[in-house]
C-alpha cells in the first residue's frame, strides 16, 4: 500500500489561538429555541470540538429508513430527498474569551465563530457566531449574535482525554474508503476534502462532496438543499453528486482499529460498519497512542 499522509490541522499555522480546553471533547445538543418559537429537542445533533477543527452533524429524528439500501445510487428522489433535509459542517473554531459584555456589566460572555470550510448545505452569506456560557463545565449555552436562537450543549464524559485532528491526504482517502471514484482520479482538483477528529473515545469523519458537484450549488446560495434537490430540472445524478457527503460519528471501542465503528452518519448504511480499512485504523491507533499530532503513522 503506499505510504499514508496524514496531514496534521490542529498544528498547522494559524493567527488565531487554540480553542481553550473547556471546550474541546463531544457535545450534544439537548434543546433548541428560534425566535419564531420553535423548539427541538428531538435532532440528534453532535459537535466535536479539537484544539482548532470543529465537526457538526445534524440528523432529523424524522429521517426514514433505507432498507436494504448501500448506495445513494439505490435511493428513489423521495428518499435522496429526505436525506437532504440533514445538515452539518466542518472548519475552523476561533473563541474571543470574555468578549462580550452582558448588559455593560462587569460579566462577560465568550464569542465563538465556527468558519465552515465543507458544508452540507448550500453557500450561505450568513456568518456563524455565538455567544457562549458555561452553566457547569459539561453545560455550555450558546445564543445566537446575527440570528436569535438559544442551544444548550452536554459534553459526554467519555470524550475527555486526548484530542486531534486530521486532514487524509486524497490518496489516503482512498486507502480509507471514504472516496469512491478510482484512485487515478486522487491527484485531480475534484478529490473531496476529509477531515478525522477524535476526542477521547469517539471520533468524527467529515468529507466533502466533489467540487464539481459544489460548483452546482454556488448559484443557490441561501437555499436549503431539501429546496435544491427538489428540482425537476436537477437530473437524478446530480442529486445524488450533491448527497454524496459524509458527516460521521463513531466510537473506537478498545485497541482494536477495527473497532473504529460508526454510530450515525448523513449516509445511513454506513451505520454500525467500520469507519476505515484496517490499515487506516492502525495508524490512526498509533496515532491516538503517541498523541502525537506531528507523528508520520505508516
Amino acid at each position: 500500500m503506499a505510504r499514508m499522509t496524514l496531514l496534521p490541522y490542529d498544528v498547522q499555522p494559524d493567527t488565531a489561538p487554540p480553542v481553550p480546553q473547556s471546550y474541546r471533547g463531544l457535545w450534544r445538543r439537548t434543546l433548541l429555541t428560534t425566535g419564531d418559537g420553535r423548539i427541538d429537542r428531538e435532532t440528534r445533533v453532535f459537535w466535536m470540538q479539537t484544539a482548532r477543527l470543529h465537526i457538526d452533524i445534524r440528523v432529523p429524528a424524522t429521517r426514514g429508513t433505507f432498507g436494504t439500501a448501500s448506495a445513494l445510487a439505490e435511493l428513489t428522489c423521495e428518499q435522496l430527498i429526505d436525506l437532504a433535509a440533514q445538515m452539518g459542517f466542518a472548519g475552523a473554531t476561533t473563541v474571543d474569551e470574555a468578549a462580550v459584555a452582558i448588559d455593560a456589566g462587569d460579566d462577560r460572555l465568550d464569542r465563538c465563530t465556527w468558519h465552515r470550510q465543507i458544508d452540507f448545505s448550500p453557500p450561505s452569506n450568513a456568518r456563524d457566531l455565538g455567544t457562549m456560557r458555561f452553566e457547569t463545565p459539561h453545560v455550555v449555552l450558546e445564543d445566537g449574535i446575527e440570528a436569535v436562537y438559544h442551544e444548550r450543549w452536554e459534553r459526554d464524559p467519555a470524550s475527555l482525554g486526548a484530542t486531534w485532528a486530521v486532514r487524509l491526504s486524497r490518496e489516503s482517502a482512498h486507502a480509507a474508503g471514504v472516496l469512491a471514484d478510482d484512485p487515478d482520479g486522487a491527484a485531480r482538483d475534484d478529490a473531496p476534502s476529509v477531515f478525522i477528529a477524535r476526542c477521547g473515545d469517539f471520533f468524527m469523519l467529515a468529507r466533502s462532496r466533489s467540487p464539481r458537484a459544489q460548483a452546482v450549488l454556488a448559484s443557490c446560495r441561501g437555499k436549503r438543499l431539501v429546496e435544491v434537490v427538489r428540482d425537476p430540472a436537477l437530473a437524478i445524478d446530480d442529486v445524488r453528486a450533491l448527497l454524496d457527503f459524509e458527516i460521521s460519528l463513531g466510537r473506537v471501542r478498545g485497541n482494536d482499529g477495527a473497532r473504529w465503528t460508526i454510530e450515525l452518519s448523513t449516509l445511513p448504511w454506513r451505520e454500525g460498519q467500520p469507519a476505515f480499512t484496517d490499515s487506516v485504523s492502525a495508524a490512526l491507533d498509533q496515532l491516538q497512542a503517541a498523541r502525537g499530532y506531528g507523528a508520520d503513522p505508516t
